[in-house]
């Protein structure tokens, strides 16, 4: 069986290389927004589950799995052997696997962000002037995310509300009140979850793309350890 393809496909060796060439950047691609997304998570360590750092950490470990598939990869282009091939092929499809997982998680994450860090939320709230790391951390999200309590101002006892729970306008002297008249009205749980919706989002949509692309890429290089066994090819002129 004879097949006829462009000068630019010229052989099996470079065909697969320009597919693993495509396969490793997806391998950094998601290795560089596991580890942006992980970072930017542990700031608020304390106050979320493992939960979003499992997907994170996922992200990076398929990076990492691709990076090595991606040697196979090379190694079989330059050997054009079948079975390196063949075996190549395999792992595009075990990889495609954790890929989809890590697009169904993400997504069900997003949906969940609220509900999940509350309880969380609410411990460590409980822990605010005992110790100082929690309260540096409460009082940093509170002033950047002007927000109040896991779910409002009411979560504090209306004559201990932090001063980090109200706004404070540049030349404001001592002695300032912050009460429930002046404090923030949206909990924290709210507006730090919906930051985290966009990141699981974010990784979500990231992975889903990479996904779709690796489906080609799968198809491709099944397609070339097909012809590297069975097709014999010739050169349009």
């Amino acid at each position: 069986m004879k097949i006829k393809v462009p000068k630019f496909f010229k052989s099996v060796r470079y065909s697969l290389a320009a597919i693993n060439g495509l396969f490793l950047l997806t391998g950094i691609l998601m290795l560089l927004v596991g580890v942006t997304i992980l970072v930017q998570y542990l700031n608020y360590e304390l106050l979320i589950t493992k939960k979003f750092f499992t997907l994170p950490r996922f992200a990076i470990g398929i990076g990492v799995i691709i990076l090595l598939v991606s040697v196979l990869g090379f190694y079989g282009a330059i050997s054009e052997g079948f079975y390196y091939i063949a075996a190549y092929v395999i792992l595009l499809i075990v990889v495609l696997i954790f890929e989809m997982s890590i697009v169904i998680a993400s997504y069900g994450l997003k949906n969940n962000a609220v509900s999940e860090i509350r309880t969380t939320m609410e411990e460590t709230r409980q822990l605010y002037g005992s110790r100082k790391e929690i309260t540096v951390l409460w009082d940093e999200l509170q002033m950047n995310y002007e927000c109040c309590g896991v779910t409002g101002r009411h979560d504090w006892i209306s004559n201990q509300i932090p001063v980090s729970c109200c706004h404070i306008d540049y030349g404001t002297v001592s002695p300032f009140e912050c009460g429930l008249a002046n404090a923030y009205s949206t909990g924290c749980a709210a507006a730090l979850g919906q930051w985290l919706s966009y990141k699981a989002h974010v990784l979500a949509i990231i992975s889903l793309l990479v996904t779709c692309l690796q489906v080609l890429i799968t198809a491709a290089a099944g397609w070339l350890a097909y012809r590297s066994k069975f097709s014999e090819v010739q050169l349009e002129s």
